[in-house]
């Protein structure tokens, strides 16, 4: 292939160190900008696609493959760029994975997670690592295998649980299984398998594992559109309509997480919860009383069903007639307790007698 400029040929060298890290933000632009729901058949057929390119290219490094003499232009770009390729199809996987946690989980979990692949991704452009080789390179391809699964196997069986979690699991090291056989059966030194392959992912999938335990994973592809608290509620033909004291320019506050409660009120609780189509559950609105001693107790714990396919989320409520004034918070929860979200709330008892002005929300 004809080789480029000199003077371009030499800016390339100068900015390979930063290459890594650029393709793999452009993935990660890329995705925000095409990410669409979870369940969209064109997101799942991409990812797949960018999970088998990956592997190939992992491939061709890990056995030295090389483009013949005489191939076409195309591909001996794609074997001269395979490696900015590899980063840049990783940052667009593990965007859309992170966007996928972010959305059905609670902060503090996706916080944990995004600190975890940070560490993995400023290890792996550290010279003392790239001198042992690809190990971390294929953390990130693992995680982004697993992760795929997990959204993958609940979409498809329309349900989520521990079961459905250890079959994401498994389906992973079922590629991994067939990805190490086929090395194997390259007569790759097997020492160099283990070190650079076996280990790496074994630490990936115990990691999740260990997660999932922790409760730290979030429920993909469960998400929350809307959690608020409000003073009433009424239906009205296929229309929630909610009320609220606080006012439109608050637009921050969802709902009365300020609740002034008079003698006789309920606190409403309000959720819109996305789900895929042809998914059935159950959750749990879970409210919690915060005790003096810093603890927080639960007052109660409602079930709802729920189905999925609405594209604003399936809508359900849960209300309050007992309850002490102080702070409170509400969890929306899986039957085996993954946090979905949650909102904080404040309880005032006041015994006023003027007229209160209400606002209004439609859901």
């Amino acid at each position: 292939m004809k080789k480029l400029p000199p003077k371009v040929e030499n800016a390339y060298k100068r900015l390979l160190p930063y290459l890594t890290a650029l393709f793999f933000t452009s993935g990660f632009f890329f995705d925000v900008v095409t990410l669409g729901r979870i369940d969209n058949i064109l997101n799942i057929l991409s990812h797949g696609a960018y999970l088998l390119a990956v592997i190939f290219i992992l491939r061709n490094q890990i056995v030295g493959a090389a483009a013949p003499p005489h191939a076409h232009r195309g591909i001996l770009l794609f074997f001269e760029y395979q490696n900015e390729l590899l980063h840049f199809l990783l940052g667009a996987l593990l965007n859309a994975f992170v966007i996928f946690y972010f959305k059905s989980g609670s902060v503090a979990n996706t916080f944990v997670l995004l600190m975890i692949l940070a560490v993995l991704l400023i290890a792996n452009e550290l010279q003392i690592f790239k001198k042992q080789g690809p190990a971390l390179k294929v953390a990130l391809i693992v995680i982004s295998l697993v992760s795929y699964f997990i959204y993958l196997v609940p979409v498809t069986l329309g349900k989520t649980g521990t079961g459905i979690f250890a079959l994401s699991v498994f389906c992973a090291c079922v590629v991994l299984a067939g990805f190490w056989y086929y090395l194997f059966r390259k007569q790759i030194d097997r020492r160099k398998i283990y070190k650079n392959l076996v280990i790496p992912a074994g630490c990936v999938l115990l990691g999740f594992v260990l997660l999932y335990a922790l409760k730290i994973i979030p429920p993909i592809p469960l998400s929350l559109k809307h959690l608020g608290i409000y003073h009433a509620m009424e239906v009205s033909g296929d229309q929630y309509i909610l009320y609220r004291q606080t006012p439109n320019w608050r637009f921050w506050s969802k709902g009365d997480q300020e609740f002034v409660a008079r003698p006789g009120d309920r606190i409403y609780l309000f959720a819109k919860i996305f789900s895929p189509g042809g998914f059935k559950g159950k959750v749990f609105l879970h409210f919690q009383y915060h005790l003096r001693n810093g603890e927080w107790k639960t007052s109660d714990r409602i079930p709802m069903n729920i189905v999925g396919g609405r594209a604003d989320g399936f809508r359900g409520h849960a209300y309050k007639q007992n309850y002490d004034q102080g702070e409170w918070r509400a969890k929306v929860e899986t039957e085996n307790g993954l946090e979905i979200g949650r909102i904080s709330f404040t309880v005032t008892l006041s015994d006023e007698k003027e007229e209160r002005k209400f606002y209004t929300e439609l859901h």
